[in-house]
């Protein structure tokens, strides 16, 4: 697994304990079974930073139609807008937590989104993330700001030692 940026406690808190069947109601189209695997699989990607590779067609199918997302236009699209880096996470983390879920349980994945709603809320993810993009963006100006001072500001080159008279105001001195 690649490295993730996510800390081992927050993982834990979004994917311990795992969420059942139980938790959730039937649909005529979705058993409860389907809901939480679906619910375990959107928490465990999270936990594992968004990896591309956990981003199937089945799951963005679901995802698509939940926490009030539309398509995208296709699964790289959809990708492309919510994962690739970390202010696209923070804007996906945002309406996962602030969406209201609508609906009735027994027609939708409202009961779903409640749980996970809650669930990524309390982990911390939101603000972890935050932290982190303001981490690599002053990472980032402060490398502009070298190259910058670099290209604008270019160090004077030194005046060699054995030219300077050993007493600056002793002239008769200088070579």
């Amino acid at each position: 697994m690649p490295d993730s940026h996510i800390p081992a406690s927050i993982a834990r808190r979004l994917t311990q304990p795992p969420f059942t069947a139980g938790q959730f109601t039937p649909t005529q189209f979705t058993s409860a079974a389907d809901k939480a695997v679906f619910a375990n699989k959107l928490v465990r990607f999270l936990a594992r930073d968004c990896p591309e590779a956990a981003f199937t067609k089945g799951f963005y199918r679901a995802l698509s139609n939940s926490f009030g997302h539309i398509a995208h236009y296709n699964l790289a699209g959809f990708y492309g807008e919510f994962f690739r880096t970390t202010a696209d996470k923070i804007a996906f983390v945002r309406q996962t937590i602030e969406y209201p879920a609508y609906g009735l349980p027994e027609f939708t994945f409202c009961d779903v989104e409640r749980a996970v709603r809650t669930r990524v809320g309390a982990a911390g993810l939101l603000t972890h993330l935050r932290v982190l993009r303001d981490t690599e963006t002053e990472q980032a100006e402060r490398a502009q700001l070298e190259r910058l001072k670099a290209k604008y500001e270019p160090q004077a080159e030194p005046v060699a030692r054995r030219n300077l008279p050993r007493n600056l105001f002793d002239l008769t001195q200088a070579s």
